[in-house]
């Protein structure tokens, strides 16, 4: 170093004080960068000691945001397995407890052995996180479209957009709230659902426990469900359980309007068989009408006990399964 610059730096030089903050601002910036990184490493060693592996990764965004752009994404878990072409994973750098994800490519899941693929336009997902583990996740999808082969059975689903807002249930880690909306819903490219509000509130294990097994028991607590399908329009609510028949036990307290367009819609589904048609329209509208109720606003229960679907005390065909 030559002795001009040290007598530069000697505080007593004239020019000092002129530089000396663009010096503090330099060393500032030196000691955020390094913070940076170390955080982008901390989070690294974080989804690796959590199972999560890729082909490749670099980090953008300083000094606002610290990204991780990630290739081929993967993680495998007991009976699960995930993987993804490309992810962008967004933080705060002080701020690491709440993370976003930008999925860019499909999604290619396994789950009990069985292949899955969702994929969409855009998929988003914000995550907060405490000591207790996930705090609140939201998620929007556009686009989206899973397909998944089940015991020989091609089943898809698409819709124009999915979103979901999770929170978790008060002191209870294990218990979260869910409100789910979803517009032009479809199934197998040809049975419309519609659009769909619900909020339910279950257990955690439900997403992440791979063993069925472990599921028998866990119940489902649905406190709002509105359905607008074509002329039927419904609101609802009830309690199911996971059966260890397989199936879904439980009732719903359904109120709907267009009683014809119900039966249309429990045919479609597999849930009633169009030979008992005159027979159910009959007796749900009496039973109707002993309760008090109209054409315009029918209120029964939807009952599923033994494997077997009850509207009010009418016999449809088969519970929905929960277990493949």
């Amino acid at each position: 170093m030559s002795t001009s610059l040290l007598s530069f730096l000697n505080p007593r030089h004239r020019r000092f004080w002129l530089f000396a903050p663009f010096f503090g601002l330099a060393a500032l910036t030196l000691i955020y960068f390094a913070i940076w990184q170390f955080i982008g490493g901390q989070i690294r060693d974080g989804l690796i000691e959590n199972g999560v592996a890729w082909e490749h990764q670099s980090t953008a965004g300083f000094p606002a945001r610290l990204s991780l752009e990630i290739d081929k994404m993967t993680w495998q878990g007991d009976g699960v397995s995930w993987a993804n072409d490309k992810v962008s994973m967004t933080v705060m750098p002080f701020n690491d407890d709440h993370a976003i994800l930008d999925f860019i490519g499909p999604h290619q899941l396994t789950y009990s052995g069985q292949p899955m693929r969702l994929a969409h336009q855009g998929h988003m997902v914000s995550f907060v996180g405490d000591l207790d583990g996930l705090l609140r996740m939201s998620m929007d999808a556009k686009q989206p479209q899973l397909s998944a082969k089940i015991k020989n059975r091609q089943i898809t689903l698409d819709a124009e957009t999915i979103d979901v807002q999770m929170r978790r249930q008060g002191d209870d880690t294990a218990r979260y709230d869910a409100a789910l909306t979803s517009s032009n819903l479809i199934v197998n490219g040809d049975t419309k659902i519609g659009r769909l509000n619900a909020l339910v509130n279950f257990d955690l294990k439900l997403l992440t426990e791979a063993d069925p097994d472990a599921l028998i028991g866990q119940r489902i607590s649905i406190e709002k469900l509105n359905l607008q399908r074509d002329k039927l329009t419904l609101a609802g609510r009830g309690r199911l359980r996971l059966g260890a028949s397989g199936f879904f036990n439980g009732s719903l307290d359904l109120n709907f309007v267009n009683l014809e367009a119900l039966v249309d819609t429990l045919e479609e589904f597999g849930l009633s068989d169009r030979r008992d048609r005159k027979k159910l329209l009959f007796i749900a509208g009496l039973s109707t009408a002993f309760k008090g109720g109209t054409q315009d606003r029918i209120n029964l229960d939807l009952e599923f006990r033994k494997g077997k679907a009850y509207l009010g005390n009418i016999k449809l065909g088969a519970a929905p399964r929960w277990r493949p």
